[in-house]
């Protein structure tokens, strides 16, 4: 009776509160960043989803899927799109610190001026130069057609370089729209075929799912043993004190024996 009334009471010590409070912490915390990490698993798959959808898609004229006025629908990413045009050498631009296979170098992105007066930003490949700023070759002169993957702006701050000085780290299209004297698509794109001759074609995306679920599971592992953990070490801190509390009440148990005993008793207790 006094084990099972009072043994727990433990719990309410200040050691013990900091203990549960920390434990609470940890399991959360353990729980969370497993359903971060199944966030990060649906993002994959709804990528991965699109990339194989519109990889097999037959390529179109960009203006089926591209309007100016419009922003880009990123489920139309990787679409491959047809491109007749005029590239425009003068404001060209290098995609700096893109290595490819470890190789370092530049994207080549070159706006392409369509039949509508509309550009496509295209990145017409990978220049391998140890430079930090090197000299790209030059895209071809005259009227080219070009199949390409749409790619969606790279949002950010901004395009991380010098747009007057042509190099720059993101390729954040609106800003590069403002700098260029005629409309641009709201998308990039990486060209597929045809490639100049000092440029390497950029591969195509892979279809990957990622550590994000096996990450998930192990997060929520964590949380299980920390449960689990937890539990263990109240029931060990519960028998240790039953078994003082035990002790105790036997070692009393015996006293008050000894005191209540008569003369007699003693002695026939020493025979």
């Amino acid at each position: 009776m006094v084990y099972g009334r009072f043994v727990y009471r433990f719990l309410a010590t200040r050691r013990w509160l900091i203990r549960i409070l920390a434990g609470i912490v940890l399991i959360v915390a353990c729980v969370r960043l497993g359903m971060w990490q199944l966030d990060r698993d649906d993002e994959r798959s709804a990528r991965n989803d699109v990339i194989e959808d519109n990889a097999s898609a037959a390529a179109v004229h960009p203006g089926e899927l591209l309007d100016p006025a419009e922003p880009f629908d990123p489920e139309d990413e990787w679409r491959q799109v047809e491109v007749r045009g005029q590239y425009d050498a003068e404001h060209e631009l290098v995609l700096r610190l893109r290595p490819l296979e470890g190789e370092r170098g530049v994207r080549v992105i070159t706006p392409l001026i369509t039949e509508t007066g509309t550009a496509l930003l295209v990145n017409r490949g990978f220049y391998p130069s140890a430079e930090q700023i090197p000299e790209a070759p030059p895209p071809p002169d005259g009227d080219v057609e070009v199949v390409a993957r749409l790619r969606a702006s790279e949002d950010g701050e901004d395009v991380g370089g010098d747009l007057a000085a042509g190099h720059i780290r993101y390729v954040n299209v609106a800003d590069i729209a403002e700098a260029l004297p005629y409309p641009v698509y709201p998308a990039w794109a990486e060209a597929v075929s045809p490639i100049d001759d000092e440029l390497v074609a950029l591969p195509p995306p892979e279809v990957d799912p990622g550590p994000h679920l096996s990450y998930a599971i192990q997060w929520f592992i964590f949380a299980v043993i920390g449960v689990g953990g937890f539990v263990l070490l109240v029931r060990a801190e519960a028998r240790e004190r039953r078994a003082v509390t035990t002790a105790a009440a036997e070692d009393s148990d015996k006293l008050t024996n000894s005191a209540h005993l008569t003369p007699t008793e003693d002695v026939d207790r020493v025979s």
